[in-house]
């Protein structure tokens, strides 16, 4: 937007900002590069901690515990209690008291907490679910001062009303020393939605938002944008509009072409949300650091068609991105990789930023009487390290206290709630002590990488439109990463506009529905140019008008690739054998079917979700079967290979079938070597110009006894927690790493 110039927003004007801030939408993540590692916590929530313990909270953090950044938790509803009337006294005795201690203040940007004279003054503007309820202002689990969840910004009265906020706010805080970042949305996600999808049961009717009627006239301008023409939408959806004005969002699952724009324009209107945030901040202070933290993440987490978040294009305005994180610890939700997942999609989305671990939980999750296994001293320690071995330059607990009114009463927090130590903040003081300490070491480190895993939003929107969640997408990205994890090898994700951009030994793709012509011919390119390709059932399926291929994979990928796809068999998810004299032969591929590999090693995989026959083509191999059926090749292309697996083999492999990792590992090791290796743990190897250090996680219930290979370079280690010394001998290690935690070595 040119400086100075009016722009729209879902159909709004937006008041034009002061000249050169504009300019400014990204400027100031150099701040946060150098200097230290930020470390600290979550602090305040209106009204807690009580006032009179304040002071004496913020200096044990800054003088016992040395951490340097807090983060205050602002409220719109409580600072702005009646039009034009704004209160910042408690955030500006907090401010005046970090300015004191010299803690740095990351500042909350809350809009998902309106105040009730606006509600009051505009009922029109309450958000609007699919089945035309309109949802009241009330409580919310994370903010006792209520207002939850906002009112809809595509209306002009409440984005004038949220203008004034933010720049009130930001004009008083950005008068103190302490103001160091301002968080210019916490975990962002379509408002309600976000917070109400809830793993595969989901009501369309009941949980979908937001459609009121500005948001449904802002999506049919989209539409225009879009298609142009009324007939050329029409086309694409089958059907026979006589009027723009005849559109309504899709309120039900059914068809595929409207459901995948809806959730499309909700993503593009998420991003101008995120724009409109930035731009109120810039124009009251051009230069401070801007930051978001994304509260799941996309591809292993949720679907974008629940978030309605593109977490890439939000980044592209910020100076740094972040991650909330809570360490469940049970089989469904805890394995440890799925949390580094998590970790290393914030690096990719942060791009050359730096990016945060900025909420990680601080004591047991949940809270009231309610509580999930309490965070450990080794949890702490445990995702301390691994945020750093990912690139993290910094962490944040949430939170300090705990909240004393709401659903997250006693819960989450470092210290007890009369701010009593605990052995968890402890911990979190002394490995904030070591990061610094080594400081040299990681601040320009980044992870090397030679896997990409390739994701796109419009195949999870599909995904979401076909199925009603995204389960089958993620367990597929999970699985991958966790085969990667297993191998020792970090992955950048990256989306299709990233192809090309730099060079990966190999890239896996996912469940990938939705194919576009142009990622076709970038997939084929990288292959003949060297690469690894690997791709698994469905993949093509749909083109980018979500229309069904009548070939695939389509745009002649099955000759250029060497296979072609026949009529699937879609498994139940049991996948279990019954008895002998219950089904017919013909059946027995629904209930106890396998694949097996001969190429590139002998192995056996039950398939998932899919199992795909397929007909190899112009000079590929069969490289498995089911019984005599072929349902997986492998083509030399160029100089490059693809490996096409029929079946969702990353499900495989997160339902814990061993042979899914065995076959990842046969295909990765001849192209991808770890930097460090080990058997019974995985080790990550942070390098530095003069030193390094090791991390070793060790997910077992039980300490481990692990020898480590590790480069040539190195001579000596030293334990940063025992102080116990290290020799290598033919550059390997052995080491004892303690149940469920790491260890964490120098190594010179």
């Amino acid at each position: 937007m040119a400086a100075g110039a009016a722009a729209t927003w879902s159909g709004l004007r937006i008041a034009a900002m002061p000249d050169g801030v504009a300019a400014c939408l990204t400027t100031g993540h150099e701040q946060a590069k150098g200097g230290s590692f930020v470390y600290g916590t979550a602090f305040y929530r209106p009204p807690d901690p009580p006032a009179s313990q304040r002071r004496a909270m913020l200096r044990s953090i800054a003088e016992t515990y040395k951490f340097n950044t807090v983060r205050i938790f602002t409220s719109w509803a409580y600072c702005n209690p009646v039009p034009d009337r704004f209160d910042f006294g408690e955030v500006e005795e907090l401010m005046g008291y970090c300015d004191e201690l010299g803690l740095k203040v990351l500042m909350g940007v809350m809009l998902e907490d309106a105040p009730y004279w606006l509600e009051s003054a505009h009922p029109e503007t309450r958000f609007v679910n699919a089945g035309d309820r309109a949802y009241h202002l009330g409580g919310a689990g994370n903010n006792v001062s209520a207002g939850a969840p906002g009112l809809c910004l595509d209306w002009q009265s409440v984005r004038e009303a949220a203008a004034k906020y933010i720049r009130a706010m930001t004009k008083v805080v950005s008068a103190h020393s302490s103001l160091y970042a301002y968080d210019c949305w916490n975990e962002p996600c379509i408002v309600p939605t976000g917070f109400q999808f809830s793993g595969t049961e989901i009501n369309i009717k009941e949980s979908s938002y937001c459609y009121c009627q500005r948001t449904i006239d802002a999506f049919r301008s989209w539409l225009q944008r879009r298609y142009g023409t009324l007939s050329g939408l029409c086309e694409v959806w089958a059907r026979k509009y006589p009027s723009w004005s005849m559109i309504d969002p899709p309120r039900e699952l059914g068809t595929f072409p409207d459901w995948v724009d809806w959730r499309r324009f909700m993503i593009d209107r998420s991003t101008e949300e995120m724009r409109f945030r930035v731009e109120q901040v810039r124009a009251e202070d051009p230069h401070c650091l801007l930051e978001s933290h994304f509260g799941v993440q996309v591809a292993v987490d949720a679907s974008v068609a629940t978030l309605g978040v593109n977490p890439w294009r939000m980044a592209e305005m910020l100076g740094t991105v972040g991650l909330s994180y809570v360490y469940v610890r049970t089989e469904a939700q805890g394995p440890i990789h799925r949390g580094v997942a998590r970790l290393e999609l914030t690096r990719c989305q942060a791009g050359e930023k730096p990016f945060w671990l900025t909420e990680l939980a601080g004591g047991a999750a949940g809270g009231s009487l309610f509580h999930g296994r309490k965070m450990r001293v080794q949890d702490i320690r445990l995702w301390n390290w691994l945020a750093v071995a990912c690139g993290a330059k910094g962490l944040l607990y949430w939170t300090y206290t705990p909240a004393t009114r709401t659903a997250e009463a006693g819960g989450f927090s470092l210290v007890a709630a009369d701010g009593s130590p605990t052995e968890r903040v402890q911990e979190a003081a002394d490995d904030h002590r070591l990061i610094q300490a080594h400081w040299d070491v990681i601040e320009h480190y980044k992870p090397r990488i030679d896997v990409a895993i390739l994701f796109d939003q419009d195949s999870d929107l599909m995904t979401f439109a076909v199925s009603g969640n995204s389960d089958v997408a993620a367990n597929s990205f999970r699985g991958y990463y966790k085969a990667l994890w297993c191998c020792d090898l970090w992955a950048d994700f990256i989306e299709p506009r990233n192809l090309g951009r730099r060079e990966y030994k190999v890239i896996i793709v996912p469940w990938h529905l939705i194919l576009k012509k142009e990622v076709s011919e970038q997939l084929r390119h990288y292959v003949e140019a060297g690469g690894t390709l690997v791709i698994e059932s469905g993949f093509g399926m749909f083109n980018e008008n979500a229309s069904y291929n009548a070939v695939i994979p389509p745009y002649g990928l099955d000759d250029t690739f060497g296979y072609r796809e026949g009529e699937s068999y879609s498994l139940p998810e049991s996948n279990a054998p019954l008895r002998e004299d219950t089904i017919a032969d013909s059946d027995r591929v629904y209930t106890d079917c396998h694949m097996t590999f001969t190429l590139p090693i002998d192995v056996t995989i039950k398939p998932r979700i899919l199992l795909t026959p397929v007909t190899a083509m112009s000079g590929a191999s069969v490289i498995a079967k089911y019984e005599s059926t072929p349902v997986a090749t492998r083509k030399t292309l160029g100089r490059g290979q693809v490996f096409y697996i029929g079946t969702n083999l990353g499900a495989s492999i997160e339902a814990g079938d061993p042979g899914g990792v065995e076959l990842m590992r046969s295909i990765l090791s001849p192209v991808v070597q770890p930097e460090v290796t080990a058997d019974k743990v995985r080790p990550r190897l942070i390098v530095g110009t003069d030193r390094s250090l090791l991390v070793i996680v060790n997910e077992s219930p039980r300490s481990e006894h692990a020898s480590i290979n590790l480069p040539g370079r190195y001579r000596r280690g030293l334990d940063l927690y025992t102080s116990r010394e290290y020799s290598l001998e033919a550059n390997s290690i052995e080491v004892v790493v303690p149940d469920e935690s790491v260890s964490v070595l120098r190594l010179e």
